[in-house]
């Protein structure tokens, strides 16, 4: 069951009716028993994969509190000078990280044996063929459980957090269970941490009518840029791709642009169901999309766009490798031999961004792709973080004004460009055809199939692109409105009763009425849900 069935619209109205009749004190369990619910019906074979993750990492947890929390007693009971203190406080650590590593190795070799293997099936059978061995695998073999990616992330930063004193640890298990597997956030996230939605899913939640309308909204809006924008684009980025020897440059231009819109579109209509969905039981998720095509630099980018995951490897790996003795023995080695600046700053930021960004794309993907579009963006956030203030000195020697309106644009227009790039890597399919794509854009581009209709040859028809536009531009414009500071939702919650539910009943109709449905679409799936 994914956001946009009528299933799952049945499930939450059921959920919220159960939720809002039961007393306070008890809703927790109502979103508890909910979540179990959902997850069941995903399929009751995964429940082994998040029981074992959860309830690991609750006990590590538990255990590494308990030895600080004894650690602690025993200091503030004895008389211990500060030499003796720093031994205790070392001992009690080096306990915990025993712990730490054991859980980390077994969850994230779960989390790697499952999404490395599938795609080890195919050389395996090909080495046992070259065998002659009768042995042949198959990857539908491969239990994949519903947002491992997402629970395991979760689970490791609460377990982390626990390690570093961030967080006090939980001592009830269904409490914790409920934080790793609170069905708004398991599909795509966001990847929460529990000292933010752990602490949320403990508050009283109580009934707001402002709350929940505004929840209402959003769930409105995301499936608006679902099944209106991005799975009607999907079309026509999906028939270029397929029929790519028969593509001219033009429509592979064409389908680059769009899959930007599509990406963003279906991932952050996504989130914005996720968001609203939990607004309506008075639990906010943390916010993954703060208008990411707005940022003037790719470093910008990333802190705009896929939030929770970006700071998530920002503070579990980029940090502890960048402040690791490694690393600073490198930097103290070099100002030892005096090296430039650049060169130093350079050495030091090259480990951590490459390890951190190989390792993001790894876990959007295991192919070459992915493996490539990690490398790229660990190269061009390489570049931004060590030459970026001498590109501002070469711009300032070359008398560009960089406090402008058009040059804010251009930064904004080139950050697009990277970001299209990135996904020219991994849409495609194979690095072969993004190759293929990329040469022909330049080579064979026949500006005239724009105009004689061979846009409408690819699965979508002029009717559909010219909705798809229309609807492209009202999201355009709803999100410089957002920039500017205009909340849509608060301006509507303002007007009058009869005006406000003119607009809901129009956009609910406007979905319902243009959304891509059918054979032949996968609206139901969207692009995260693979990781």
């Amino acid at each position: 069951m994914t956001f946009v069935e009528l299933n799952f619209l049945i499930f939450i109205a059921i959920t919220a009716l159960v939720f809002y009749i039961c007393p306070v004190k008890f809703r927790w369990l109502v979103l508890l028993a909910s979540s179990l619910v959902f997850y069941g019906i995903a399929g009751v074979k995964y429940f082994p994969f998040i029981f074992v993750t959860s309830f690991s990492v609750f006990l590590a947890g538990r255990g590494m509190g308990r030895i600080y929390e004894n650690m602690d007693k025993t200091i503030a009971e004895g008389e211990y000078d500060r030499k003796e203190k720093k031994a205790l406080k070392d001992a009690a650590k080096k306990k915990c990280k025993k712990i730490l590593v054991l859980l980390l190795i077994l969850n994230v070799g779960i989390l790697a044996v499952i999404k490395f293997t599938r795609f080890a099936v195919g050389p395996l059978n090909s080495l046992f063929g070259l065998l002659g061995a009768d042995t042949h695998f198959n990857a539908a073999w491969i239990i994949v459980p519903l947002g491992i990616s997402y629970y395991t992330f979760s689970s490791l930063s609460y377990l982390l957090d626990v390690y570093w004193k961030r967080v006090d640890y939980e001592k009830n298990y269904a409490r914790f269970l409920l934080y790793a597997i609170y069905f708004p956030h398991i599909l795509q996230g966001p990847i929460e941490r529990y000292g933010k939605l752990g602490q949320r899913l403990k508050q009283e939640l109580r009934f707001d009518y402002d709350r929940f309308c505004k929840g209402m909204q959003l769930i409105v809006w995301g499936f608006f840029k679902k099944l209106v924008i991005a799975d009607r684009i999907d079309i026509f980025i999906s028939g270029v791709y397929d029929d790519f020897r028969h593509t001219s440059g033009a429509m592979f231009l064409v389908a680059m642009i769009l899959d930007v819109v599509y990406i963003y579109a279906d991932f952050s209509g996504c989130m914005d169901i996720a968001r609203g969905v939990s607004q309506m039981f008075g639990v906010e998720l943390d916010l993954n999309f703060d208008h990411p095509f707005s940022a003037k630099s790719v470093t910008e980018f990333w802190r705009r766009w896929h939030m929770t995951l970006g700071g998530w490897f920002k503070d579990y790996v980029y940090y502890p490798i960048s402040t690791s003795d490694l690393v600073k023995n490198i930097g103290k080695a070099c100002k030892k031999k005096e090296l430039p600046d650049w060169l130093t700053r350079s050495l030091v930021t090259v480990i951590p961004v490459t390890v951190t960004w190989v390792l993001t794309g790894l876990w959007h993907g295991t192919g070459k792709t992915y493996l490539a579009w990690g490398i790229y963006y660990a190269f061009m956030i390489f570049m931004s973080v060590t030459f970026g203030d001498s590109f501002k000195a070469l711009g300032r020697k070359l008398n560009i004004k960089m406090d402008t309106w058009s040059f804010g644009v251009f930064q904004m227009i080139r950050t697009t460009c990277i970001f299209a790039g990135g996904r020219l890597l991994t849409r495609p399919g194979t690095l072969w055809l993004s190759k293929y794509a990329l040469k022909t854009t330049f080579t064979d581009f026949k500006v005239w199939t724009l105009f004689d209709g061979t846009l409408y040859k690819y699965g979508l028809n002029e009717a559909g692109f010219r909705l798809a536009i229309i609807a492209i531009l009202i999201f355009g414009i709803i999100s410089i409105l957002q920039l500017r500071g205009v909340s849509i939702r608060d301006s509507i919650g303002r007007q009058n009763i009869v005006f406000r539910w003119a607009v809901y009943l129009l956009a609910i109709f406007a979905v319902i009425i243009y959304g891509i449905y059918g054979p032949g679409y996968d609206a139901a799936s969207f692009v995260y849900m693979a990781y």
